[in-house]
C-alpha cells in the first residue's frame, strides 16, 4: 500500500511540472493566443473555492482537535482560518471587482495574495520543524483568537494604508524586483519545509506525510509560476491558480487522513487484533494439557476447557457433582478443606489441593488442583479460576523414572549407579568377577576442537560398538563419564588373567576402524584397565583399581593393564608430583632453555625456540616428557603456558638491551593453552610489558589444533592481528587436511625432526622432504627443519632452498646464560 501511494505521489508531481513546462513553453512562443478575455471570471471561481477548502481545513481542524490535542494539526488549522480570510479579501480587492471597503486594485490584492503564502509558507515551517505535541483542550479557543486577531490587524494594515506599502504591481510594467523576491522567498520556505518532510516521512513512513508533501511542492509550483508569467490574464497565471487549489485540497485530506481516516483504520486494526486474541486465547486455553475451570462461588462451573472436560470425563459442558471428589483415601472431601471454599474463606489462592476424582466411566484420576479468586471492583470474589493438573501418569511412572536413574540419556547405557548397585551386590555375594574400565583417548580434544554435538555422536557410536560386544560375550556395558566406559564380566576371575586380557584386546581393536560422523573421518584409540573382584575390599577401589591401571598403562604407552598392587605406590608418586609441579612456579624450579635457528643462506642466527625444563629439589632435572603430559591433564598447563611466554619475552628483552643482535623467540602452544579464553591478552600483555615488536614472538601450534577449522581460524586470526608470527610446528605429522593450510594465517612451517632425521635412512625419505619443501614454497610460507644433526643434512636442505634450521648440529637447547654467550661466540667469529 506504501509503496502504491508513493508511485501516485509521485506521478501528480510529475505531471504538474511537466504541465507548467509545457504550458510556459506554448506561452512563450503563441503569447497573444493564451489571453483569456473571462479571466476574472476563471479566477474568482477558482480562489472562492480555495477558500472554501481553507475554511473546511479549519473547520475540520477545530472539531477534531479535542480528540487529537495535537499541536501541529491546531496550528495547521489555525493558519488556514487566516489564509482564508486573507484569499477572500484577496478576491474582493481584485482589480475588476465591485467596490469593497475600498476601491478594487492591484496593489491591495497582490499583498493580499503576499500574505497569504508567507503565513502559509512560515507556518508549516515553523510547524514542522518540531516534533509534534500534546495539549489541553483551552489551547484551541486562544490560537484561533491569536490567529483571528493577527488577521485583522494585517487586513487593517493593507485596507489603511495601501498608498503607503511597497509597490508590488507596476500597471504596463509587471511584477516589482520585491514582489518576485518575496515570492522566490516563500518557494525557498516552501522546499525547505517539503525536505524537512520528507525527512520525516523517510524515517517513519507514516502516510498523512504523502499529502502534505504533495500540497506543498503543489504550493511551490503554483509560487513558481506566478514569477513566470508573461500576462495578468494569461493560462500560466489561471495554472498557479489551480495548483493553489490543489494544494489546498491536499492539506484538507493530509488532515483528515491523520486525524479521521488513520484513528479508525487503527481502531479497526485494535479490534481485528482484540478478536484475533481472544481467538487466540481460547485456542490456547483449550489447547494447554491443564484442565482449567471457572466457576461462580456456588461451585457451578461457567467454562471448563477441553482439557478438564478430558480429566472429568465429560463431553458436554455439564456440571460435576461435588460428591465425586474424594480424598486421596477414597473418602468423602471434608467441604471446609475443598479448593472453592478455602479460597473463600481466605481470599486468598490455594495450592496443591490433591483430590481423587472418580470419574463417570468409573475409572480414578488423581488431582491436583490450584484455584484463585476473581474480584469485581468492590473487591468482593465472584468467581473462581482452578488449573487442575492430572497427576495419574506422573505418580504411575514414578517407578520408570527411578528406573531411569540408573541409564545414561545420551548412549542409552546402564550409567555409573546402575554399575556401582551391580558391583555392591557381587561383592556382597562374593561371586567372582572381572571389571574392564575403557577411556577413549584424546576425546576431550575432539570435543574442544570439533565441538560438543560431533562428540555426543562420536560417544553414541563408542557405545553402540561397545554394546554390541558384550552382549555377544554375555558381559554388561556400563558409560561411566563422559570419555570412560566400563564392562562388568561375571564369566572371568583372578584366575582368568589370559581370557581378561584376550577380552581387552578385542575391546582395542573394536576402535581400530575408523569412525565417520557427519562426513568426518577420525581414528580414536583407548587404553583399557582390568581389575578382579578380589583385589578390591569395596566399589571405589574397585574402580580406582582400574583407572590406576589406565594411568600406568600410558605411562609405558600400551594399550592395555591389568591392576597390580605395587600400582598404588606408582599413583601416590605421580599425585606427589602433580602437587610440586603446582608450586614450581613459586618455588623458581622452572627455567627455559634456547635452541638457536639458523637462516640456511646467510648462516646469521635469526631465532630461538624456548623449551621449558624443570629441576626439582629433590629428583633433579625431570623430562618434559614426564611432567608436560601431567600439566596438560590436569590445567597446569595454563599458568605453566602463561609464564613460559612471558618468561621468553623478558629474555629477549634482557637480550636486546645488552646488545645482542635483534631475533624472534618461538614458544609451542599447548592444546589448552591455544583454546584458552584470555590467550591473546596474555600475549598482548608480555608483548607490552617487555617493550617487544609483535613479529618478534612466534607462537608454534600443531595440526592437530585445527580439526575444528571454524573455531582455530578465529583464534588464529586474533592472534595474528596482534602481529605475532604463526608457526606450524611438527609438521606433516598431524590430523588437518593440506587443503585447509591456505587459509590459516601462518608464517613458516617447521618440518618434524622425525623425517629430517630418516632423510637419507627411509626409502622415501629425501622425497618426503622435498614435498613438504615444494608444497610450503608453492604456499609462500618460510620453511625451518628441526632435528637437524649432520652436515649432510644441512646440505641437502640448503641445496632444496629451505629456509632455516635447527638442531643438534647447530647447538642443543642452552639455559640463558650460554645462549647469549654462544651468540656473542658467533659475532665475533664473522
Amino acid at each position: 500500500m506504501g509503496r502504491k501511494q508513493e508511485s501516485r505521489s509521485i506521478v501528480i508531481l510529475t505531471s504538474g511540472l511537466l504541465s507548467i513546462v509545457m504550458l510556459y513553453q506554448l506561452n512563450m512562443i503563441y503569447k497573444d493566443l493564451f489571453i483569456i478575455t473571462n479571466f476574472l471570471s476563471f479566477h474568482t471561481a477558482l480562489e472562492l473555492l480555495s477558500i472554501a477548502v481553507a475554511f473546511a481545513v479549519a473547520l475540520q481542524g477545530w472539531l477534531i482537535f479535542p480528540h487529537t490535542l495535537s499541536k501541529h494539526r491546531l496550528f495547521i488549522s489555525a493558519a488556514f482560518l487566516s489564509i482564508g480570510i486573507f484569499d477572500l479579501f484577496h478576491v474582493l480587492t481584485y482589480k475588476g471587482m465591485p467596490f469593497f471597503l475600498t476601491e478594487s486594485s492591484s496593489q491591495n490584492a497582490t499583498w493580499f495574495w503576499i500574505v497569504a503564502r508567507l503565513t502559509l509558507a512560515i507556518s508549516l515551517l515553523a510547524i514542522y520543524s518540531r516534533e509534534d505535541q500534546i495539549t489541553n483542550k483551552r489551547f484551541r479557543n486562544h490560537t484561533f483568537a491569536l490567529f483571528s486577531l493577527y488577521s485583522l490587524v494585517i487586513s487593517f494594515i493593507i485596507f489603511t494604508f495601501s498608498d503607503k506599502l511597497p509597490l508590488l504591481v507596476i500597471q504596463g510594467v509587471g511584477l516589482t524586483p520585491l514582489k518576485k523576491g518575496i515570492e522566490y522567498f516563500v518557494c525557498f520556505l516552501f522546499l525547505f519545509t517539503i525536505i524537512l518532510i520528507f525527512e520525516k516521512y523517510r524515517d517513519s513512513k507514516k502516510k498523512e506525510y504523502l499529502p502534505l508533501i504533495i500540497a506543498l511542492s503543489l504550493s511551490l509550483y503554483s509560487e513558481l509560476i506566478f514569477t513566470l508569467y508573461n500576462h495578468v490574464y494569461d493560462w500560466m497565471n489561471l495554472l498557479g491558480h489551480v495548483f493553489k487549489v490543489s494544494s489546498y485540497y491536499f492539506f484538507l485530506k493530509g488532515i483528515y487522513v491523520a486525524t479521521i481516516e488513520k484513528p479508525y483504520l487503527e481502531q479497526k486494526q485494535i479490534q481485528k487484533a482484540l478478536e484475533e486474541s481472544e481467538h487466540r486465547l481460547n485456542t490456547i486455553v483449550n489447547m494447554v494439557p491443564t484442565g482449567i475451570t471457572i466457576t461462580n462461588t456456588e461451585g457451578k462451573h461457567l467454562f471448563i476447557n477441553h482439557a478438564a472436560k478430558k480429566v472429568f470425563g465429560i463431553f458436554s459442558d455439564g456440571q460435576i457433582h461435588p460428591s465425586r471428589f474424594k480424598t486421596l483415601a477414597g473418602k468423602p472431601y471434608p467441604e471446609e478443606k475443598q479448593a472453592i471454599n478455602l479460597v473463600k474463606a481466605t481470599g486468598e489462592s490455594v495450592y496443591d489441593v490433591m483430590y481423587k476424582l472418580e470419574q463417570l466411566n468409573g475409572e480414578h484420576r488423581i488431582l491436583s488442583v490450584n484455584s484463585a479468586p476473581i474480584f469485581d471492583k468492590n473487591q468482593k470474589i465472584v468467581q473462581i479460576i482452578n488449573s487442575i493438573t492430572d497427576m495419574t501418569e506422573q505418580i504411575e511412572t514414578q517407578n520408570k523414572v527411578n528406573f531411569l536413574a540408573y541409564y545414561d540419556e545420551l548412549t542409552g547405557l546402564p550409567n555409573r549407579f546402575y554399575l556401582k548397585k551391580q558391583l555392591s551386590e557381587r561383592l556382597e555375594s562374593g561371586c567372582g568377577f572381572s571389571l574392564l574400565v575403557i577411556n577413549l583417548n584424546r576425546f576431550k580434544h575432539i570435543n574442544e576442537s570439533l565441538g560438543r554435538q560431533i562428540g555426543d555422536l562420536f560417544l553414541i557410536e563408542a557405545a553402540n560398538r561397545l554394546q554390541a560386544f558384550a552382549s555377544d560375550q554375555g558381559m554388561t556395558t556400563v558409560r561411566l563419564t563422559g570419555d570412560e566406559f566400563a564392562i562388568l564380566c561375571d564369566t572371568c576371575d583372578s584366575n582368568d588373567c589370559g581370557k581378561v586380557d584376550m577380552c581387552a584386546k578385542q575391546i582395542v581393536d573394536l576402535f581400530h576402524p575408523p569412525f565417520i560422523v557427519k562426513g568426518l573421518r577420525m581414528r580414536v584409540q583407548v587404553t583399557v584397565g582390568a581389575t578382579f573382584s578380589t583385589a578390591a575390599v569395596d566399589i571405589d577401589e574397585l574402580l580406582n583399581q582400574a583407572m590406576m591401571a589406565i594411568t600406568e598403562a600410558r605411562k609405558i604407552n600400551r594399550s592395555i593393564m591389568i591392576y597390580k598392587s605395587d600400582m598404588e605406590q606408582k599413583a601416590y608418586e605421580q599425585i606427589v608430583l602433580e602437587h610440586d609441579l603446582s608450586q614450581a612456579i613459586e618455588r623458581n624450579q622452572l627455567s627455559l632453555h634456547y635452541q638457536p635457528q639458523i637462516d640456511l643462506e646467510t648462516g646469521q642466527l635469526v631465532g630461538a625456540e624456548a623449551l621449558i625444563r624443570w629441576y626439582h629439589p629433590e629428583k633433579g632435572m625431570i623430562s618434559p616428557a614426564t611432567f608436560i603430559p601431567l600439566a596438560e591433564s590436569t590445567g597446569l598447563i595454563l599458568p605453566i603456558g602463561t609464564w613460559v611466554i612471558e618468561e621468553a619475552c623478558r629474555q629477549l628483552r634482557q637480550w636486546i638491551d645488552d646488545g645482542l643482535p635483534t631475533m624472534r623467540i618461538s614458544v609451542n602452544l599447548s592444546l589448552r593453552q591455544f583454546f584458552q579464553n584470555d590467550l591473546t591478552q596474555v600475549v598482548s600483555n608480555a608483548l607490552t610489558s617487555c617493550r617487544l615488536q609483535p613479529d618478534q614472538l612466534e607462537l608454534e601450534i600443531t595440526e592437530s589444533m585445527t580439526l575444528n577449522l571454524e573455531l582455530a581460524l578465529k583464534k588464529l586470526n586474533k592472534l595474528k592481528k596482534l602481529g605475532v608470527q604463526i608457526a606450524v610446528d611438527d609438521f606433516g605429522t598431524g590430523y588437518s587436511s593440506l587443503s585447509y593450510l591456505h587459509q590459516f594465517p601462518v608464517d613458516r612451517l617447521k618440518i618434524d625432526q622425525s623425517f629430517v632425521q630418516h632423510l637419507f635412512v627411509e626409502k622415501h625419505g629425501e622425497a618426503i622432504v622435498e614435498t613438504i619443501l615444494s608444497m610450503g614454497q608453492n604456499l609462500g610460507l618460510e620453511l625451518i627443519a628441526e632435528g637437524v644433526e649432520t652436515e649432510e643434512q644441512m646440505t641437502f636442505l640448503k641445496h632444496h632452498h629451505c629456509h632455516q634450521v635447527q638442531g643438534y648440529y647447530i647447538s642443543k637447547p642452552l639455559p640463558a646464560e650460554e645462549f647469549s654467550q654462544l651468540v656473542r661466540n658467533r659475532e665475533l667469529s664473522k
